[in-house]
């Protein structure tokens, strides 16, 4: 038996677990290592320890510790309240209800830039709840406009959301190769383009309202703290990518001094600090809160994914994926293009990204390989994959985790969202961020 056949069906039942359920994710796809391991060690076809260990070793550690650093430091920030704050001051200037809804979507696509997907709706979500509430309308498409404009601009950057984190070190990127790399815009203008149709969708939705928006609370900031310290790691990032191409050690260590600085700056002083700042009855956290909150569940699923993908890469899986593709686009570059934009589109409005991009990049450079594209002129298959798979999960309310939550937050408040009501938003706004932006890509970075 083949040891990367045994592989591949212990990483899919992870995969099939993984794709529809939110806890213990982590826990799932290193139980089907071991489950795999044991399985070849017992059917003879192991690959030995000296093999695995080249798997270990090819396990990103940097990549792990650009998002924990930078998932520590958006904790502290959101304690600190920069982002509400920025956002309830959008909203008293916007002047009706229809401009406010509106802004605050683009406000948490800009704040998920920076900010995990889910924090960006729990922090925006509760202003935009406040003035419905007030205005008594109904807040259902605003929430699924922030949620859907979250998972969008999470794409833009490095340091945005873990599929782009992957999609860097698999490529070699750094921070600054998302605005512009070989001489070309990069990925960032894709995503911003793919924003600009999108938004036009929204704002049909949202039709201008003009009731005038009513007197709300704007939450105090604590401090500005953690905000120059997500400042200097994101010009700290700029800088490395001059001297140290790519997702190095460097860039990995200091993002998580950076987050372990944001820890120690709240624990020894900040949490004092914002609590004798006046803001109703905000409850602020413990630092200690803030580590055991942490998503160690989503760090343990991108370890198990990286081993779990270096090992069906090192036994010809991902070859073997790749050349099958290859073969039903007929060796047609735009028609290999297409079909992984579309793909990773219908997959991912349903399951997790995370795993599918991370098990899908291997495949884009085995087509690319089938296709005699040569190396470095491959990218236009790699980014098409990371925009249809990171914008296919605004299709439907279980495509990602911010739409779940923005779900979860609209039945606590007594609305009810069914599939078709979000599929009715998520689908037309999916279509044009999705189109636009894989039309930049192809006319960019399509073969000549």
């Amino acid at each position: 038996m083949n040891s990367g056949y045994v592989f591949s069906v212990f990483f899919l039942l992870a995969y099939g677990y993984i794709a529809f359920a939110h806890r213990g994710r982590g826990i799932a796809i290193w139980t089907s290592v071991l489950l795999a391991l044991v399985f070849s060690i017992v059917t003879g076809c192991f690959v030995g320890w000296g093999g695995i260990w080249r798997i270990v070793e090819g396990i990103n550690f940097n990549v792990l510790m650009v998002f924990s650093g930078i998932l520590l430091i958006a904790e502290v920030l959101i304690e600190a309240g920069i982002p509400a704050n920025m956002a309830g001051h959008i909203v008293a200037r916007s002047g009706n209800y229809g401009r406010a809804a509106l802004y605050l979507c683009v406000m948490s696509g800009i704040i998920s830039i920076f900010v995990e997907n889910v924090a960006t709706v729990m922090i925006v979500a509760p202003i935009a709840l406040e003035v419905a509430k007030r205005l008594r309308t109904n807040p259902v498409t605003l929430l699924i406009g922030i949620a859907i404009a979250s998972n969008l601009q999470g794409t833009a950057t490095l340091v945005g959301d873990p599929p782009s984190m992957i999609m860097a070190a698999a490529e070699n990127m750094d921070f600054n190769d998302f605005f512009f790399m070989h001489g070309k815009p990069g990925i960032f203008f894709a995503v911003e383009v793919g924003a600009l149709f999108s938004f036009f969708v929204l704002a049909w939705f949202l039709r201008e309202d003009s009731r005038k928006i009513p007197a709300i609370e704007i939450p105090a900031v604590g401090s500005w703290f953690p905000g120059w310290v997500l400042a200097g790691v994101i010009l700290g990032l700029a800088l490395l990518s001059f001297f140290y191409p790519g997702i190095g050690v460097q860039a990995g260590v200091l993002c998580l001094a950076g987050g372990v600085t944001a820890v120690s700056w709240h624990a020894l002083y900040g949490r004092r600090r914002m609590e004798a700042v006046p803001d109703g009855d905000r409850e602020f956290r413990k630092s200690g809160a803030i580590l055991r909150e942490f998503d160690w569940d989503t760090l343990a699923l991108l370890a198990g994914i990286f081993f779990m993908v270096g090992a069906l890469e090192t036994m010809g899986i991902m070859d073997e994926v790749g050349r099958f593709l290859a073969g039903i686009s007929g060796n047609d570059p735009f028609a290999a293009f297409v079909i992984v934009v579309v793909s990773s589109l219908l997959f991912s409005a349903f399951v997790d990204n995370v795993p599918y991009v991370t098990a899908m990049i291997p495949v884009t450079h085995a087509m690319a390989g089938s296709l005699g594209i040569a190396p470095g002129d491959h990218l236009f298959l790699t980014f098409g994959l990371l925009v249809g798979a990171c914008l296919g999960g605004n299709i439907s309310p279980v495509g990602a985790a911010a739409n779940i939550v923005s779900v979860s937050l609209l039945r606590k408040n007594g609305f009810r969202v069914s599939f078709r009501r979000f599929v009715k938003i998520g689908l037309p706004f999916t279509l044009a961020a999705t189109v636009s932006g894989a039309t930049f890509i192809w006319l960019v970075w399509g073969p000549e």
